[in-house]
């Protein structure tokens, strides 16, 4: 089980447009088989948001991240665009 965290600054001008294509991420990775979707926004940085979930395998996190940062329409929502759209994926440490 890996969690994979999505990290973005959304330009200003560009908010309501983005949060329209958010609407409907839950459902597109559920179909890519992540489970576990939130979608969070900084209190001390609005703007900065952060989304979080589940998947199994490493080639799930490898699709999904593939296809965030070719998505340009949610990029081009991104102060910096996909260069600054940040994916990432952790799995439990073993101590």
């Amino acid at each position: 089980m890996l969690t994979v965290f999505v990290e973005y600054k959304l330009d200003s001008a560009k908010r309501a447009t983005a949060l329209s294509l958010l609407a409907g991420m839950s459902d597109k990775l559920t179909a890519m088989g992540a489970t576990q979707y939130r979608c969070m926004e900084g209190i001390d940085q609005p703007g900065l948001f952060v989304e979080a979930f589940e998947v199994q395998a490493v080639e799930q996190y490898d699709q999904i991240k593939t296809w965030r940062l070719a998505d340009e329409a949610f990029c081009d929502c991104v102060a910096g665009g996909a260069a600054k759209l940040h994916v990432w994926a952790f799995r439990s440490a073993v101590l």
